[in-house]
C-alpha cells in the first residue's frame, strides 16, 4: 500500500482530527506541504536514516507522519481487542497523545531533532562531529568506553550496555589526519543505535560510522556481554544471557593490539 493508499483510506472524521492536531502544532504550517512531502518521502530499513533517501524531510512531515500512523495503530490495537480505558485513551486537550501516541514517539522520535527515543535515530539528523589536525602525529590508539542503547531489529525489543554491570562497549581508532571531538563518539553511537538492529550488523555499522568521521579504517567496536530484553524478558528467558560482537580492521587485525584495548 503506497502512502497516498493510506491517507484516501482515513475517513472524513480520521483526516479532519490529523488536521486539527497538526493545526495546533503548527499554526503557521502549511499542512498541504506536510501531506506531499509524506506521499513522497521513500520507505528505508529499520536500521537506516531518512535522510539517507529523503534529503528534503522535515518536521512538519515528520509530525504528520506520527499523526497517520497512530490512527493505523489505533486499528491494531482494536484488531488486538485492547478497549481503550484511563491508562491507554487518549486526552489531547490535556496533551495526553494515549498509548498509542507514546509508542509511536518511541518508535519514530518527537523530530528530527529528538535523539532520546528508541527509534529517534532513523529520523533524526546527523550530528556534527568536530575534527581537528593531527597535529601531533598521534598514532596509538584513542579509546573510549560509550554507552549502546538500541532495539533488536527482530522484536523492537531493547538491548543495551546499561542493564549489567559486566556490559560494555569499547570504539578506538588510531588517528590519521584528523583527531575526533571525544565527546562526540557518544553522539555518533546514539544516532547509529537509536534504530533496530541485529547487535552483529551495528557493530559493523558504529565502525562504518567512525572510520568516516575519522577517516582511517584503523578502527576497533567491541560490545561485550550486551544483554537483550528479547531474550531477556521472553523467548528463554535467559536474565544472564549476553552476547559479545567485535568488529575492526587496519591496524587492529592484530590480535595483540586488540587485546591490549578491550579493558580499557
Amino acid at each position: 500500500m503506497t502512502k497516498t493508499e493510506l491517507i484516501e483510506n482515513l475517513s472524513n472524521d480520521e483526516m479532519s482530527q490529523i488536521i486539527e492536531r497538526f493545526c495546533e502544532k503548527y499554526p503557521n504550517a502549511n499542512i498541504a506541504d506536510a501531506i506531499e512531502g509524506f506521499k513522497n518521502f521513500k520507505a528505508f530499513p529499520a536500521s537506516g536514516n531518512v535522510f539517507d533517501l529523503n534529503p528534503n524531510y522535515n518536521d512538519e512531515t515528520h509530525y504528520f507522519m506520527r499523526l497517520v500512523t497512530e490512527l493505523y495503530l489505533d486499528k491494531a490495537f482494536t484488531a488486538m481487542g485492547i478497549w481503550p480505558d484511563a491508562n491507554t485513551a487518549p486526552y489531547y486537550k490535556g496533551g495526553n497523545i494515549g498509548t498509542v501516541g507514546r509508542l509511536v514517539k518511541v518508535w519514530c522520535g518527537a523530530d528530527t531533532s529528538d535523539d532520546s527515543e528508541m527509534g529517534s535515530g532513523r529520523f533524526m539528523k546527523r550530528p556534527r562531529i568536530a575534527t581537528f589536525p593531527n597535529t601531533q602525529k598521534t598514532q596509538i590508539p584513542i579509546t573510549k568506553r560509550i554507552s549502546i542503547t538500541s532495539s533488536c531489529g527482530h522484536h523492537f525489543l531493547g538491548f543495551a550496555t546499561q542493564f549489567s554491570e559486566d556490559s560494555y562497549a569499547i570504539v578506538s581508532y588510531i588517528p590519521d589526519k584528523f583527531v575526533l571531538g571525544i565527546s562526540k563518539l557518544q553522539r555518533l553511537a546514539d544516532f547509529v543505535c537509536r534504530r533496530f538492529w541485529l547487535q552483529e550488523d551495528l557493530t559493523k555499522a558504529l565502525y562504518e560510522e567512525i572510520s568516516s568521521a575519522a577517516q582511517t579504517k584503523d578502527v576497533y567496536v567491541g560490545l561485550f556481554n550486551v544483554k537483550h530484553t528479547c531474550e531477556w524478558l521472553r523467548g528463554s528467558k535467559n536474565p544472564e544471557g549476553g552476547f559479545t560482537s567485535e568488529y575492526y580492521d587496519g591496524a587492529f587485525l592484530n590480535a595483540d593490539l586488540r587485546e591490549s584495548i578491550k579493558n580499557k
